[in-house]
């Protein structure tokens, strides 16, 4: 999704403004560990230096944001901060979390934007890139 992210950014001329949403997810270590929390840190931190690396060679203009809370509020905070044209999120495809998130009622963060924001939001789907035309 970051690779999306950076393409249409590059395309366009414009910043793009990277927030991760830190969740449990992000943590996929055993949870009574009694290193839980530095082993979860340490895989926040490997997916923050992957990002900030290809953001790096993108030769775009970019900022990088990770922090815990509400994704959609993250998002909002963000583009409101920065005054952003749109919001580019990924899909959360039809594996297991989709099937716990229809079973919970929790709506997507693209849905939760689209009903919260005046911002057009534009939904990445897996492996968007490798059927886009090279430049």
């Amino acid at each position: 999704m970051l690779a999306a992210g950076v393409d249409l950014a590059s395309r366009l001329g414009l910043t793009l403004h990277v927030v991760h949403a830190i969740n449990l997810t992000d943590y996929p270590v055993d949870p009574d560990s009694a290193n839980w929390e530095r082993d979860g840190q340490s895989h926040v931190d490997a997916d923050r230096r992957r990002a900030e690396n290809m953001l790096r060679r993108s030769g775009i203009t970019w900022t990088y944001r990770a922090d815990r809370g509400d994704p959609v509020q993250l998002l909002r905070g963000v583009a409101d901060e920065y005054d952003a044209l749109m919001f580019i999120v990924g899909s959360s495809g039809e594996g297991p979390s989709r099937v716990v998130r229809r079973l919970l009622q929790s709506p997507s963060v693209s849905h939760a934007l689209i009903n919260r924001t005046h911002r057009p939001v534009v939904v990445v789907p897996p492996h968007a890139l490798e059927h886009t035309a090279p430049s």
